[in-house]
């Protein structure tokens, strides 16, 4: 059983991110990583002005106990009430400790515990050193102040330390502080980056609902007045496409009709022809029927061969890339082909520059196939309607066009009836007939698309075709200049 759920063949897949989606994950990144930067800086900032207070703290404490050192009886000692100690020392959430020593004698009061300056790592602050130590398991900040007593000969050092609780407690709230705002800040941005997106890509959705109104019927350009100026290409270029297909769909649907038309006659003709064999029951009678309906049935596909090479020559209907090809042996062998028919026609065809005499190829761009459909179109009016005895000359050369340039051109000349000058870019429309010999007209009567079948090749070609008087004075000759292929 088949999957009734396949997708279409050619349906366009909607793409798997949108572009609000994608252009979000675009701006996020960064302004996450911003943020980031923003708050790994904002956590050092308040890490060193939590130590910063908290070391200036630190060093007073030093100092203040500095001052309370004394001379007792030669000795050095520490004169510290106990309301003053416990002023010191009170803290709920740090402990701190505090020595007095000195260089010999060591210590002198407080608590020995108190780390001495390491090697490395000390930072100055004032007149104190201030360095990391540890007591009992936990982690402090020293601050160690010089101190020379009189009347005594050995440097004395003060040293308070104090556990890191409440710096880091100090640290944590001014990161708080700066972090709040930083993640409302995005908070707020990626919400008028959403909103402005949204309102941004609006016009689209706007746009997409102009285009989905739009039918065969009706391919009105958009109104791009109220988008923005990054959108106007696109619906510049959608304007194009709607008026290129509206173009199309016109000259297929004046194609159609003209084709229904055209057919209709030798239908008519083959369907009457047929029914009237049909009724007919005399031999000798009905031969003469059955050679009408024959003629009736080959001008019916003569004209649907036309019709089926018009529609592959015309630009909406082209596929694929160009081609360079040589001109003139495109050309001379399509020629060659209607050599037989001609000598039948009892015409004298010959060739001017071809390649058997020797001339270098002529390179242009294109369809040589298709170009060759030209050309036996060309020769086939040229033999049809030239008449018995008459002349034709078909000849490939490069031509210096008015502009300067070089241009490859292509000449079928022939000195037949001709064709009058106000009907010469008449008969380059489809359905239009030239007048032709009677016997050419007994034979084959025209469609009118053979050289409306050369209008439109030679135009997909980028080049030009014309009409002009024969060179010998009568009869037509069909002028086509093609530009040349580039050589880069």
């Amino acid at each position: 059983m088949a999957d009734t759920h396949a997708p279409e063949v050619g349906a366009v897949k909607r793409p798997a991110i949108s572009l609000r989606s994608q252009l979000l994950t675009r701006l996020l990144p960064p302004l996450l990583a911003l943020f980031a930067v923003s708050g790994t800086f904002s956590f050092l900032g308040a890490s060193h002005y939590a130590d910063l207070v908290h070391d200036r703290w630190l060093v007073d404490s030093a100092e203040a106990l500095a001052q309370r050192v004394t001379l007792s009886r030669g000795t050095p000692s520490l004169d510290l009430p106990e309301a003053a100690r416990q002023i010191l020392q009170w803290d709920t959430d740090d402990t701190t400790w505090y020595e007095v020593r000195g260089l010999r004698s060591g210590h002198i009061a407080g608590y020995p515990l108190v780390p001495a300056a390491p090697s490395t790592g000390v930072q100055r602050l004032r007149q104190a050193s201030m360095y990391p130590g540890w007591i009992s398991g936990a982690r402090v900040r020293v601050a160690s102040v010089p101190l020379k007593l009189a009347g005594v000969d050995e440097p004395i050092e003060v040293r308070v330390a104090e556990t890191l609780r409440k710096r880091q407690s100090l640290a944590a709230e001014l990161l708080l502080s700066v972090l709040l705002p930083q993640i409302a800040l995005v908070l707020v941005a990626g919400a008028v980056i959403w909103y402005s997106l949204r309102r941004a890509l609006s016009p689209i959705g706007q746009l997409a609902q102009a285009l989905e109104v739009q039918t065969h019927h009706s391919l009105e350009p958009i109104d791009d007045r109220a988008l923005p100026a990054e959108v106007a290409p696109l619906t510049q270029a959608m304007n194009d496409l709607l008026l290129r297909l509206r173009d199309a769909l016109a000259a297929q649907r004046h194609f159609i009709a003209d084709a229904a038309h055209q057919l209709r006659t030798p239908l008519t003709a083959l369907k009457l022809h047929a029914d009237e064999a049909a009724r007919e029951s005399d031999p000798q009678r009905l031969r003469p029927l059955v050679i009408e309906v024959q003629r009736a049935a080959d001008r019916a596909v003569r004209l649907s061969s036309q019709l089926l090479t018009l529609a592959r020559a015309e630009p909406s209907a082209r596929v694929g890339e160009p081609v360079r090809f040589d001109l003139r042996a495109t050309v001379f062998d399509a020629a060659s082909r209607w050599v037989p028919q001609a000598l039948a026609a009892d015409i004298d065809i010959g060739f001017l520059g071809g390649p058997q005499e020797g001339g270098e190829p002529i390179t242009v761009s294109g369809d040589p196939d298709l170009f060759a459909e030209a050309i036996h179109n060309l020769l086939d009016n040229a033999i049809k309607y030239a008449g018995r005895g008459a002349r034709l000359t078909l000849s490939v050369a490069l031509n210096v066009a008015m502009s300067g340039q070089h241009t490859a051109q292509v000449r079928i000349d022939d000195n037949g009836p001709g064709i009058p000058r106000q009907d010469r870019r008449r008969v380059l429309e489809r359905f239009n007939r030239g007048r032709a010999t009677d016997d050419a007209a007994d034979r084959s009567p025209g469609i009118g698309l053979g050289l409306a079948i050369v209008a439109e090749i030679v135009r997909a070609h980028d080049g030009s075709v014309s009409i002009v008087t024969g060179s010998s004075g009568k009869g037509v000759c069909v002028v086509i200049d093609l530009p040349l292929a580039d050589l880069t």
